[in-house]
């Protein structure tokens, strides 16, 4: 007579979720770990993952290390979703073992959107307009031309709004942005303003964005500095050096020259240029004036190779 099958019972079953946090509609892993209390070997029985509503969302069977690893996908309705991974009922001719559930959660977030801006000027005069430009990046790379965005000032009013362009930053694959303009304040000082891009819940579901950036509101300029950056050896123009005279800023063209509009005042100036060493000097703006700086290149570290 045929021996009965022994009845093992419940297998252990613990699954690791990565990442822990999802984009909505993104993959991710689920890694199912399986043991018998008495030892048993478990190399390829069935495992399944599966929904809220039962629905099969991958198989696969467990190694000679009792363990699956199995890429998903993230449903696109965000919060928190309770998922079973279901380890087959399994039966050899001496052993049995009774389907074992387990479950997990899994959260689901809208995709965020990471705001930056440049090519703002380091200082603009009151009441001036001025120009920078703004990127938007989803955190699962969405195309994102079109989006509104809007800037709002240090007391929360709307000073500019666009919407990103469908084509992206060049050399980047997925930073959408605008060009935007704006006036600045009309008195001096040091002003936070904010960037706010809306969530969506059309298709796949977007969060919000935010960023604050700084913008420094200086007295109308009275007089042009013109800064000519030379190669003090050479005698040659020194294009792409870095000139300030804060909080001004410019970099100096194909001729080394640069040209900075400031307010009436005593300045120290900054020129630097790469593998250039710092110059230094004071100036006292009362008329436009033009300020020549002579930069050494750095001196070659002196190396013992003894």
């Amino acid at each position: 007579m045929a021996a009965q099958a022994v009845t093992h019972g419940q297998r252990t079953c613990t699954v690791e979720v990565d990442p822990t946090e999802v984009d909505a509609g993104a993959e991710l892993t689920a890694t199912v770990r399986a043991a018998c209390p008495h030892g048993c070997d478990l190399t390829g029985q069935s495992i399944s993952i599966q929904s809220e509503d039962r629905a099969e969302l991958a198989n696969g069977e467990l190694d000679d290390e009792a363990c699956a690893t199995l890429v998903l996908r993230a449903p696109l309705e965000v919060g928190e979703h309770i998922w079973r991974a279901v380890l087959a009922a399994h039966e050899t001719d001496d052993t049995r073992h009774e389907e074992t559930v387990t479950e997990f959660p899994i959260v689901v977030v809208p995709h965020a959107a990471s705001v930056n801006v440049w090519s703002l000027p380091s200082a603009v005069a009151a009441g001036e307009r001025f120009s920078f430009k703004v990127g938007i990046k989803c955190s699962a790379g969405c195309k994102l031309g079109g989006r509104a965005l809007c800037v709002l000032d240090h007391d929360g009013a709307q000073v500019a709004a666009a919407n990103l362009c469908e084509d992206v930053w060049p050399d980047t694959s997925a930073l959408y942005f605008a060009e935007l303009e704006a006036q600045a304040p009309r008195m001096p000082g040091d002003y936070q303003w904010r960037i706010e891009t809306p969530g969506s819940n059309e298709g796949v579901p977007h969060a919000a964005g935010a960023c604050t950036f700084a913008v420094k509101v200086v007295e109308a300029p009275d007089h042009e500095v013109t800064v000519e950056a030379f190669d003090s050896e050479k005698r040659t123009p020194i294009k792409g050096a870095h000139v300030l005279l804060h909080p001004y800023r410019a970099l100096t063209d194909e001729r080394g020259v640069a040209k900075v509009k400031v307010a009436k005042g005593r300045y120290t100036l900054f020129v630097s240029g790469f593998n250039y060493l710092g110059h230094e000097s004071i100036l006292d703006v009362t008329s436009d004036i033009t300020a020549r700086a002579e930069l050494t290149v750095e001196p070659e570290e002196n190396v013992d190779i003894r």
